[in-house]
């Protein structure tokens, strides 16, 4: 049984330490090397898991999220008190003082350098309704750095799981066109000798011949499919490919093309899609936070308590001595009332007000978009099985066609034409069979995306 990929896991790999990616290094030490990848078969779950160490989507992510962690702490910083040090010196031309004017030796002086150190504690007490906003705030905003992580994660798995699921139908296409290749070949051979027998004419070894080339080009591209398609896969697991590396990458995947079923229902498909989506999970946080930004808009025409507590020590003023200073300690409370702005709060409620309303609608919008990909999902699956059902039982239609044709042809009863046209007809259904199961698979993967279940199920599932 594979483990359990629920939200805690990506939370733990969230923060887990990034190794060498964290010194710039795409590949982390848990991930196997390039060189290890390319020697042993691939499984769709280790697809998944070193994806989820090392792709480049889900680094960004996670630097992201590091760096919604710091505004979460910078906006947590109203609540906590700040220490405040300030140290002030200044010289003044004695003909700006006025006692020390005209002075002699027994007058009275006073001191011309004039400086002031202080250290003070001060703790915001009020500040309209922004402190224990900004508590809520700051979790909001850690709450909503991880559901939009788990969307990136999401995002990735879907690619990965296509990207695989690609590399198989490339290499099924493949034993598809060659084994049209190998029939068509057996049949010129065949063809051949029933020339040099006298049997048949030259038009037949010419109309086999003229088949056989143009089985060629599709086994071709196919190759040319594979080639690339492993190539994207490489790609998304964060590898990068040395230059020495051949172009056909030998890359082996173990995990077949399959049709697996669905657990629940369409309304119940419906439901955990709106249960589970991270996207209106992290729109839903975003509402919330504009609640906070109006509470914060309308602490503007508010007052603001602090109390602070301090030590100052200053320059005396009768004496020449700028050595000569006072000390002592400070405490107090100090408040501030805006009483007119120029309607600047006004404005600025107005504006968080009209930008609740635009997440509201926005989350709204996201709610039918999950309905829709859901549906569709759920749509291309039930289209792919069927295509699936039909072309599995239609490959021994199409088999049993070229035996059918092959013994007429040799009978005397039949033309070459029908086993050529039997050929074509297995080759297409063959074709269609694997392109089915493929988008089954896509279909299946983009369905659990859809519900959110991509990071909630076993990966392998």
């Amino acid at each position: 049984m594979h483990p359990s990929f629920s939200k805690l896991t990506a939370l733990a790999l969230l923060l887990a330490p990034l190794g060498a990616a964290a010194a710039g290094v795409p590949r982390t030490k848990n991930a196997p090397s390039f060189e290890a990848l390319l020697q042993r078969p691939l499984s769709l779950v280790d697809a998944l898991n070193i994806a989820t160490e090392q792709n480049g989507i889900i680094l960004q992510a996670r630097k992201s999220v590091e760096a919604r962690l710091g505004v979460a702490i910078q906006t947590r910083a109203i609540l906590l008190p700040q220490v405040l040090g300030r140290v002030d010196y200044s010289v003044t031309q004695d003909s700006l003082v006025e006692l020390n004017t005209g002075f002699n030796a027994t007058g009275p002086t006073l001191n011309n350098q004039r400086w002031v150190g202080d250290a003070r504690v001060v703790q915001s007490l009020y500040q309209g309704g922004r402190l224990l906003s900004a508590l809520r705030v700051s979790k909001l905003i850690r709450e909503q750095a991880m559901q939009d992580f788990l969307t990136s994660l999401g995002q990735v798995l879907l690619q990965v799981r296509t990207a695989y699921d690609d590399v198989q139908l490339a290499a099924a296409q493949i034993e598809v066109r060659q084994a049209s290749v190998d029939l068509l070949k057996g049949e010129l051979d065949n063809v051949r000798s029933r020339l040099a027998a006298g049997v048949v004419s030259e038009f037949d070894q010419l109309r086999a011949e003229v088949e056989l080339s143009n089985a060629e080009p599709p086994l071709i591209l196919a190759r040319n499919s594979y080639v690339i398609a492993k190539q994207a896969l490489v790609e998304l697991l964060g590898y990068n490919v040395p230059k020495e590396a051949k172009n056909d990458l030998p890359l082996r995947l173990d995990t077949p093309l399959q049709v697996r079923k669905y657990p629940a229902d369409l309304p119940g498909a419906l439901a955990a899609g709106w249960k589970n989506r991270t996207e209106l999970e992290s729109l839903n946080t975003q509402v919330k936070l504009s609640d906070e930004n109006i509470i914060t808009a309308r602490a503007g025409n508010k007052p603001g308590v602090q109390a602070f507590a301090g030590y100052d020590v200053t320059s005396r003023m009768r004496t020449r001595n700028a050595g000569d200073s006072l000390d002592g300690a400070i405490a107090g409370v100090q408040m501030s009332w805006p009483l007119f702005d120029g309607f600047l709060t006004q404005g600025r409620v107005a504006e968080a007000q009209a930008n609740r309303g635009l997440r509201q609608a926005q989350l709204e919008e996201q709610r039918r978009l999950v309905s829709l990909q859901v549906r569709t999902a759920w749509s291309d699956i039930l289209s792919a099985k069927a295509t699936v059902d039909s072309q599995k039982e239609n490959i021994g239609r199409a088999e049993r066609t070229i035996q059918l044709a092959r013994e007429r042809y040799l009978a005397g009863t039949g033309i070459q034409v029908d086993i050529l046209s039997a050929q074509t007809a297995l080759t297409q259904t063959r074709g269609n069979y694997v392109q089915a199961l493929r988008d089954y698979s896509v279909a299946y993967s983009r369905l659990l995306r859809a519900t959110g279940e991509d990071v909630q199920r076993r990966q392998g599932q």
